[in-house]
């Protein structure tokens, strides 16, 4: 199973009246002054045009996605909702097959394989120093290990490697903390605890740390901007349990243990466009995406934005059998159509899906629509 998360959350936390360190430079948050929706609809049309798992082709698939955050002024702080949902993708579907070729997609789809739409992020918002705290239902992908190039799969590359690292262990919508603050000189902290759950919004076991598997997850990332870069290096830690109890949830580990690993971001101008570099590190003696570096680079022209990217995750060496790294490259041509209306037109490439060494490569073409509000 390939994790697929979200960067959106970041850029519309700024809308709702959160502010990350990576856009202001000062870390912390802004307080919002009145009620504020804001959100984005996405529709996306893929269609592999060539493939070679299961030895037949897949299935082209239409696919909508939508992210909304909503900020309730209270006291001095913000009550804070982010509503995500999906349609349910077909079974032989591109995105299906080909996790990786589409991160807009799979989210918020339950355990029957059923899209959905739920409560992704429900926290309490309050100054605290010269940063923020954040408490509650959060989604730790919208807090770290994000950038102004690769981070937002609805406006940006939509390939879930230029996204977020895949070494990170990430939960989704759990209990728990996180603090953002400034340190001056262009330096900023975030620290984020969360109970680790599964892959996807399981609100019983969200609050029940010791239980169902359950572990914490725990990082610490430190920031800068200055001289026309931004740049973030952080460590984390996951303690959530092999799933050894039956409760469905597939950690993808090799051993018990506690998964952890380190990662970094890089980004800065060049030739009128913004480059990033993204690195990631995890252990291989319980994890199976054990390194990760990927490249992108998007560059506008009038109205319209290109984006190209590639990537590689390396897989455990204590993996049984044969595994390959698994490859992804992406081009896209984002164009404005209509006030807040875009079109992106996008073109993968994705060998050795799953570390297979027997995929050796699938075209994925596709279209995407957006509205943003």
């Amino acid at each position: 199973m390939v994790r697929r998360v979200s960067g959106l959350a970041r850029l519309y936390h700024g809308l709702a009246g959160v502010s990350c360190f990576l856009s202001n430079g000062v870390g912390g948050v802004v307080a919002a002054e009145r009620p504020s929706v804001a959100g984005v609809v996405i529709g996306t049309w893929q269609q592999a045009v060539r493939s070679d798992l299961g030895g037949g082709g897949l299935d082209s698939e239409a696919n909508a996605a939508v992210d909304m955050a909503l900020s309730l002024p209270v006291g001095a702080g913000a009550l804070e909702l982010e509503l995500k949902g999906s349609s349910t993708p077909p079974r032989n579907g591109v995105s299906s097959v080909l996790a990786v070729a589409n991160a807009s997609v799979g989210e918020s789809v339950g355990s029957d394989e059923r899209g959905r739409i739920v409560a992704w992020q429900a926290f309490y918002r309050h100054p605290a120093g010269n940063g923020s705290l954040a408490v509650g239902l959060l989604d730790v992908t919208g807090w770290l290990d994000g950038n102004d190039v690769a981070s937002d799969e609805f406006t940006q590359f939509l390939g879930a490697s230029f996204v977020h690292s895949p070494t990170i262990d990430l939960p989704s919508a759990s209990f728990g903390a996180a603090y953002n603050v400034g340190l001056g000189r262009g330096f900023g902290l975030a620290a984020v605890a969360v109970n680790a759950t599964g892959v996807e919004p399981r609100y019983r076991a969200a609050f029940q740390p010791a239980r169902h598997g359950n572990g914490l997850f725990g990082a610490l990332e430190l920031q800068w901007s200055g001289a026309g870069l931004a740049a973030n290096l952080g460590a984390w830690v996951n303690s959530r349990h092999h799933d050894d109890d039956g409760d469905g949830v597939d950690d993808e580990r090799l051993a018990k243990g506690r998964a952890r690993g380190l990662y970094g971001n890089l980004s800065g101008s060049a030739a009128g466009g913004r480059w990033n570099l993204r690195l990631g590190w995890a252990d291989p003696r319980v994890q199976v995406p054990a390194r990760f570096a990927a490249v992108a680079y998007s560059h506008p022209f009038g109205k319209a934005v290109v984006g190209a990217a590639v990537g590689r995750t390396f897989p455990s060496n204590r993996l049984p059998g044969s595994h390959a790294a698994l490859t992804q490259a992406e081009v896209y041509v984002r164009f404005p159509v209509y006030r807040n209306v875009t079109l992106t037109a996008d073109l993968q490439h994705i060998a050795h899906a799953g570390f297979d060494p027997a995929q050796t490569g699938d075209w994925v073409m596709g279209v995407r629509m957006g509205w943003s509000f």
